[in-house]
């Protein structure tokens, strides 16, 4: 049976399967949609949970499918199968096989896995664990659908908030869902009427040193040079990693570099505003059309390869001062005439 990862609150109203399934790249939904499955085998009157990893030379033999000794006080047991490679083995395939065809009513296994691709979902173990238990895939949320997930996230949390601000917190947390999700959190907890507006958005981020970084891009395409120099040094004195500004700045600057590209075969603003993922925030667009007039397609595909030489620095494998280099590329996007890169 495939199940949906939203469906699992309420799936253990109808009894539990015998066993379910869970796969997946996004490590996070991954371990929330397993905890979705804790908590129902936890309501069921369960009290004893086994966690096994399954790596290496795993011994299959080891995993007790039927409990001989159950507690006196648990009707129901959890076996917790963590599987990353998303392959059981002969040896393991052929202990599933087994449990399938003669699952133990006192046990609920919960196997967690990375990617199962499409051939492994046709193996034997596989086929028949599916005839028997729940089979939740867990598909990676894209740039283009990241808005829609945060405001149904936040939704669920009780919290009213626009699609335009949706994209903001996408925006500044970069696709990272655990970043995401740590931000409505804070979000919950800031806004007690349940109402998400922009001001409470970005000074919930400006809190966050790494999404500082993100408004030191707003100062550089912008044109703000005054301001450049001062975030990068408070940045540098919090002790932030250089390298996670890098990844703000980079994000940025790969964007910049297709919508030049675009304008310069002939596409309209509107349109490549449109086209980027997550769409350029509406409020953003004239900041961003400032800057795409600041410099051509072959000036900003210049930056990428100052990116490099930074990327090189930090790493240490370039004898230069990654801060510096990144001070001076950050000036010359904003509009200063750079003499040298040092």
């Amino acid at each position: 049976m495939r199940l949906k990862a939203e469906q699992l609150t309420t799936h253990g109203q109808q009894g539990l399967l015998p066993v379910y399934v869970i796969f997946g790249d996004e490590a996070m939904l991954v371990e929330e949609a397993a905890d979705s499955i804790r908590q129902l085998v936890r309501k069921s009157g369960a009290e004893d949970r086994q966690v096994w990893h399954v790596e290496g030379r795993f011994n299959w033999s080891e995993i007790q499918w039927q409990e001989q000794t159950m507690s006196l006080f648990s009707s129901q047991r959890l076996l917790e199968i963590r599987l990353p490679s998303g392959a059981p083995g002969k040896e393991g395939g052929e202990a599933l096989r087994k449990y399938a065809a003669n699952p133990p009513a006192d046990t609920t296994v919960l196997i967690i896995s990375g990617k199962i691709d499409s051939r492994s979902q046709k193996s034997k173990w596989f086929t028949e664990l599916d005839k028997i238990g729940g089979m939740v895939a867990i598909w990676p949320i894209d740039s283009a659908n990241l808005p829609r997930w945060i405001r149904q996230r936040m939704q669920q949390r009780g919290l009213t908030v626009s699609q335009q601000n949706a994209a903001l917190i996408a925006e500044r947390v970069e696709g990272n869902l655990f970043a995401a999700s740590q931000e409505i959190d804070k979000l919950h907890l800031l806004c007690l009427d349940g109402q998400v507006d922009e001001d409470t958005i970005l000074s919930s981020v400006a809190d966050n040193a790494r999404f500082q970084a993100f408004g030191l891009m707003d100062s550089v395409l912008l044109g703000q040079v005054d301001k450049i120099p001062r975030i990068l040094g408070r940045l540098r004195a919090e002790g932030l990693d250089i390298l996670s500004v890098f990844s703000a700045v980079s994000w940025s600057l790969h964007r910049m570099v297709d919508m030049a590209m675009q304008l310069e075969s002939g596409a309209r603003i509107d349109q490549v505003f449109s086209s980027q993922k997550p769409p350029v925030w509406e409020k953003t667009r004239s900041m961003m059309q400032q800057a795409l007039n600041r410099h051509d397609s072959s000036q900003w595909q210049q930056f990428l390869v100052k990116m490099a030489k930074i990327d090189q620095a930090a790493k240490g494998s370039l004898k230069s001062d990654p801060w510096t280099l990144l001070e001076m590329l950050c000036l010359h996007v904003a509009g200063v005439a750079v003499l040298t890169d040092n």
